[in-house]
């Protein structure tokens, strides 16, 4: 059934509308932002920045939202983490990466795991200086570079080059 759905999504004309839109903003971005500086970047790291720009959106809306609830910081960056995961499996594996393996989720979810401790203990240090929005802000690079890292050399090194 759930193969069926995902088929029926697939043929749906927004959806390859959408990925088309998509695809043309990234090749334009990647071909010809800022004179063709990004030229040199590697297509796949440019990529993973990309996603990662959507997915640092979208994690960092969930955690707002639920710090804006009443949630203390570490369980809306629980949340946010746990929501977020199927999402960036996603959108990481097939657009970066060129990988639908459903399979590779445990990986995928262990290295989340390890980076939300990273997160989680960074996050702990800097509310002693800063806001809980602005701590979090400032994790989000750095947390960004570790998560690539695992991902390519990790969770999804049988696609790399």
């Amino acid at each position: 059934m759930l193969a069926n759905f995902k088929i029926k999504i697939q043929d749906n004309t927004a959806y390859k509308q959408s990925r088309a839109v998509l695809s043309f903003c990234f090749h334009f971005l990647h071909k010809k932002f800022l004179w063709g500086i990004f030229k040199c970047i590697d297509e796949k790291f440019f990529k993973f920045l990309f996603v990662g720009a959507l997915n640092t959106l979208f994690g960092y809306a969930l955690y707002a939202f639920f710090v804006t609830l009443g949630l203390k910081a570490n369980l809306a960056l629980f949340f946010q983490y746990i929501l977020g995961i199927l999402w960036n499996f996603k959108t990481t594996g097939t657009i970066v990466f060129k990988n639908n393996n459903n399979r590779l989720i445990f990986k995928f979810f262990i290295s989340y795991i390890f980076t939300f401790s990273i997160n989680s203990f960074a996050l702990n240090f800097l509310i002693k200086y800063l806001n809980e929005y602005i701590a979090q802000a400032v994790l989000v690079l750095p947390v960004a570079i570790i998560s690539f890292s695992i991902f390519k050399f990790w969770v999804f090194r049988k696609n790399n080059c």
